[in-house]
């Protein structure tokens, strides 16, 4: 067995189907399901049951999933170790976070680390509150950014950036023309809400639970991506609710004081992380805007 079939095993995994995989790592597919097979058959067992849409876990492959993560948490422990003195923050990290932090927030942070520190690897990936936690428990994400503390026993959170929701629409909506903008010039405005699972809509909906007056917001639209729903505002389309981070030129802040939602965001991480981590979480900490 090789340490690299283990890599190949996880990156199919991770994917989803042997094409992906493949195209991820710049292998041809043959070569790549060559590999695999090697490793299936010096095991004695199949790990991977091949769909028509994507790859499944037989039973023997989700026993090697764990020991596949493990021995890849040893691999990267041992780059650590052998890394030469004096080069105190390198290696290869992966962080995970919502839409908001990953194309408002970390790009800038992620630049000025990577010119100070040259040898560091860093990698995004966008997910939900569900996912992020899961990609950090599963080894999957080094470090992950959440809204809201989290009561989870395997990990450790900390505060690390205050953010502000408000409610925005395109600067030339005729909302706007009004000297005074009240509850009832908006009632009766379609608005373009984020997807029942995402952080925003629920502190919105959180919200406006606690309003003593009647507002009932007529949904237009309910987006998975940030881009989604900035592009819908934009257009004229309706009325939205987005982090201060992620204002466009063509947006404008409806002064509805009662609508503005405030929130945490909070690194996390395994009670026992990597070596290094702390470095890294250190430098993320130092940069809070």
């Amino acid at each position: 067995m090789e340490f690299r079939q283990i890599r190949y095993f996880l990156e199919i995994w991770e994917a989803g189907t042997f094409q992906r995989a493949a195209g991820r790592m710049g292998l041809s597919q043959p070569a790549l399901s060559r590999q695999i097979a090697l490793l299936e058959r010096e095991l004695g067992n199949t790990l991977l049951e091949r769909g028509p849409k994507e790859v499944r876990l037989t039973h023997e492959g989700q026993t090697f999933l764990e020991y596949a993560r493990r021995m890849e948490e040893l691999w990267k422990e041992l780059h650590e170790a052998m890394r030469k003195p004096g080069k105190e923050l390198s290696g290869k990290y992966s962080l995970c976070a919502g839409g908001t932090v990953s194309a408002w927030i970390l790009p800038k942070m992620i630049k000025k680390i990577l010119e100070k520190h040259p040898d560091l690897v860093l990698s995004v990936r966008e997910g939900d509150a569900q996912e992020t936690k899961e990609l950090v428990l599963n080894g999957q994400a080094d470090l992950g950014i959440l809204t809201g503390p989290l009561d989870e026993p395997g990990l450790s959170t900390e505060e690390f950036l205050s953010d502000r929701i408000v409610p925005v629409a395109n600067k030339e909506h005729p909302i706007f023309k009004k000297k005074k903008i009240r509850f009832k010039d908006i009632n009766n405005e379609s608005f373009i809400y984020f997807h029942p699972g995402s952080a925003i809509r629920k502190a919105i909906e959180k919200k406006i639970k606690s309003f003593k007056s009647e507002f009932f917001p007529k949904v237009a639209m309910e987006l998975r991506s940030v881009e989604s729903v900035i592009k819908a505002i934009e257009a004229g389309l309706g009325i939205g609710f987005l982090s201060e981070y992620s204002l466009s030129s063509k947006l404008k802040v409806i002064p509805i004081e009662e609508l503005v939602t405030e929130r945490k965001f909070f690194l996390c991480h395994k009670k026992q992380p990597r070596k290094g981590l702390s470095l890294l979480r250190e430098l993320l900490l130092s940069m809070k805007e």
